[in-house]
């Protein structure tokens, strides 16, 4: 499209002809004044600036509550009570309506009955078992005390009369020596016969020693058999503690699992009864309900829809160029019988609708019920295409020819046709992405004398 185009030029041309070039031309959009004796085009200018540019579309949005939900009771049964109709205000966690649970306190009683049955049970096993353990290990107890006592007698009465035995060993010894020494010293030995003496003292030693020795045996074993019962006696008094101890840990583990079981079941018997209590998931104004008393509520269907309109969501449609240029947080403006309010993008939809082949966008708006009804139609206004950091500059300052789009620069007091890569314009301005600089002088003004090479000259100081 072209702007500025050939017509509008040829009109200033005319005019130009018809009126002199004493005239004031005021047509075909112009800023000419009165030219002096010079040659000079008089025109507006102004400086090029970096800057932002953005667009702005406007949407048709519904409103509806940006919070709503729908009670389904998780039981199902006769309705006994109901509290609220559609258009009162309730609070979370209102009783809502009641459904008639006396098949679920029975259930809930015969949990009850369960686990205190099963505790019982348990503090009773616990208790017998404890006690046969304990006689149990009383009787241990005794039998290795009475078996080390009699080992220990057995033991001493050995040990003294290997003792004796040794003495009277040493004794033959002894006596045999004092007889052997006589007769080699040649002394008068008493009671008859040395030499028969000598035979009779050796014969009672060697039957002494094998006494003796077969005492040792007897003695060894003794000794054996008393320290093996004073350690068993050791092994029961230290079983018994920890005997009754494991014992117990066992029996209360597997007895405590039972209890568990009793428990859980009494634990998701009152929770199936609390579903016959319906109460309210959130605060707001209930908006339908489908269950009266007496009625029946069934756990497949909405009873009750509640919906927190103290703020609300604006639902629109968009294109899939624009929906690009959409972000969750941007900020929207929504208008309705002449009043405008603030909202946010909060979700940009990311499937498009089949049947219209748009994308869904929701918003949430700072206003309430009473402001905004749900179901009404109201005027979206949000930014949508946006040039940032480009040189922004007066749309009318660009022109348009078969080559593309140009712009007038002042270079050194003349006018140069300089072209452009022009983005994103509206009604006053446009963005330009190449072609010219910041600090750059444009030309703004459009005069039928202006053309590339063309002296010009403005009116007062360039505008910066």
């Amino acid at each position: 499209m072209y702007k500025h185009g050939s017509v509008m030029k040829k009109c200033g041309a005319g005019l130009a002809l018809i009126l002199g070039s004493s005239m004031i031309f005021a047509g075909c959009g112009s800023a000419e004044e009165v030219e002096n004796e010079t040659s000079a085009v008089l025109v507006d200018m102004q400086q090029a600036q970096t800057g932002d540019l953005t667009l702005q579309n406007s949407f048709v949005g519904t409103v509806s509550p940006q919070e709503s939900v729908y009670v389904i009771p998780f039981a199902s049964g006769t309705v006994t009570e109901v509290n609220y109709s559609v258009g009162d205000y309730v609070n979370a966690g209102d009783v809502l309506f009641k459904i008639d649970d006396e098949a679920a306190q029975l259930q809930l009683k015969q949990a009850q009955l369960s686990l205190t049955s099963t505790q019982q049970t348990a503090d009773m096993t616990t208790g017998s078992q404890q006690e046969s353990t304990d006689l149990q290990l009383a009787s241990s107890e005794v039998s290795a005390q009475s078996s080390y006592e009699q080992a220990q007698i057995a033991y001493y009465q050995i040990k003294n009369k290997y003792d004796e035995a040794e003495d009277a060993v040493d004794e033959l010894e002894e006596a045999i020596e004092t007889l052997q020494a006589a007769i080699a010293s040649g002394d008068t030995v008493s009671g008859g016969d040395a030499a028969t003496q000598l035979a009779t003292l050796q014969s009672q030693l060697e039957t002494a020693e094998e006494g003796r020795n077969t005492l040792y045996d007897s003695y060894l074993q003794a000794a054996s058999a008393y320290r093996a019962a004073e350690a068993a006696k050791d092994i029961v008094n230290d079983t018994k503690t920890l005997t009754q101890g494991e014992i117990r840990d066992d029996t209360s583990e597997q007895l405590q699992t039972s209890v568990s079981l009793a428990s859980l079941g009494v634990d998701s018997a009152e929770l199936a009864l609390s579903y016959y209590t319906v109460t309210a998931p959130i605060s707001g104004v209930v908006t339908s309900r489908s269950v009266d008393v007496n009625s029946i509520a069934a756990s497949s269907s909405a009873a009750f829809t509640i919906a927190n309109e103290n703020s609300m969501t604006v639902t629109f449609n968009v294109g899939e160029s624009v929906k690009a240029t959409l972000s969750v947080g941007d900020e929207i403006t929504v208008e309705r019988s002449g009043a405008e309010y603030t909202g946010h993008i909060t979700e940009v939809g990311v499937a498009v609708n089949q049947q219209t082949g748009l994308f869904q966008i929701k918003a949430n708006v700072e206003a309430d019920g009473d402001t905004l009804p749900s179901g009404v139609s109201v005027k979206i206004t949000a930014d949508t295409y946006k040039q940032n950091e480009a040189i922004i500059i007066p749309y009318d300052a660009v022109y348009y020819d078969n080559d593309g789009s140009y712009v007038y620069l002042c270079v050194d007091g003349r006018a140069v046709k300089t072209y452009v890569t022009a983005g994103i314009f509206n009604d006053t301005e446009i963005a330009i992405t190449d072609g010219i600089a910041e600090g750059d002088t444009i030309i703004t003004s459009w005069s039928a004398r202006l053309m590339d090479g063309a002296e010009v000259s403005a009116p007062d100081t360039i505008n910066e």
